[in-house]
């Protein structure tokens, strides 16, 4: 059939010129079925190919987002841990500097900090519990500034048995003067501190401390037996900027207020440069 189709195509091209015949030949190469299918398939394979790479570039752009949605919460929040790590650290490292370098105790006191006050005994009170919990460097957990945040020592006095236990705590925001009315509060309410036998017994007593007092800091002493023997106590909580200090003066003679107060101005001064 092409032979019968060429042999056409020249003669029209002998009787009417080259134009015709080109369009003749053109036509009949079109029109044949093989070319017909060649040109359909290539059509639809440009199609294919084409919607093909569209759906690729659609998800492709579509896994990127998602890729940079996922990632900048997670890069936001480590970021800021990252922030509040090295602050706590920061923290820790000047709270321990505070404690390490007391060079102005009351006279009699040894400067060597020793690890932090522990209890002569556990109260039943929960009032009176976190009163001791926050002298031995466990206090409210709420608001820290992270968990380095907190530090504790002990310094030995003249006297037998006499000691200061200091806690410090350093809190975001307000959060350190609420935990002071908190603690306050405790002070009210632990009338009695006791383990549940006469041996391990301290009831509240008023103590007149020179100088503490007013929104930013509260005493008390507990007077009685710890261990069976005669043991007396004066806690202080107050508040210097961000950081919540508990002081606990104590000993088998009767601390002297007048030392206590010394013990704590002296702390709330010191701690004082760390909001600088």
């Amino acid at each position: 059939m092409r032979i019968v189709h060429a042999a056409v195509a020249g003669l029209l091209a002998l009787v009417t010129g080259p134009s015709v015949a080109t369009y003749t030949t053109v036509r009949a190469i079109r029109d044949s079925p093989r070319t017909t299918g060649a040109l359909a398939t290539d059509s639809a394979g440009a199609r294919a190919t084409s919607d093909a790479g569209a759906t690729q570039d659609a998800r492709a752009t579509q896994d990127a987002r998602a890729t940079r949605d996922a990632g900048a919460p997670a890069t936001r929040g480590t970021g800021v841990r990252a922030t509040r790590d090295a602050m706590a650290a920061r923290s820790t490292g000047r709270l321990r500097g505070v404690l390490g370098t007391m060079r102005d105790l009351p006279e009699g006191f040894f400067s060597h900090a020793r690890a932090p006050w522990r209890a002569p005994f556990r109260p039943r009170a929960s009032a009176c519990r976190a009163l001791f919990d926050a002298a031995a460097g466990r206090p409210p957990r709420d608001g820290l500034g992270g968990a380095a945040a907190v530090t504790a020592a002990t310094y030995d006095g003249p006297h037998l048995g006499e000691l200061a236990g200091v806690g410090l705590a350093v809190y975001d925001g307000n959060e350190a003067a609420q935990h002071l009315d908190v603690l306050r509060a405790a002070l009210i309410r632990c009338a009695t501190a006791d383990a549940g036998t006469p041996y391990d017994r301290l009831k509240a007593s008023p103590v007149p401390l020179p100088g503490i007092g007013g929104p930013d800091a509260a005493a008390r002493g507990l007077t009685g037996r710890a261990g069976g023997y005669p043991y007396r106590m004066h806690l202080v909580v107050a508040r210097s900027g961000h950081t919540l200090i508990t002081l606990v003066h104590a000993g088998l003679t009767p601390p002297d207020p007048a030392r206590t107060a010394e013990l704590a101005r002296l702390l709330v001064r010191e701690v004082g440069t760390l909001d600088g």
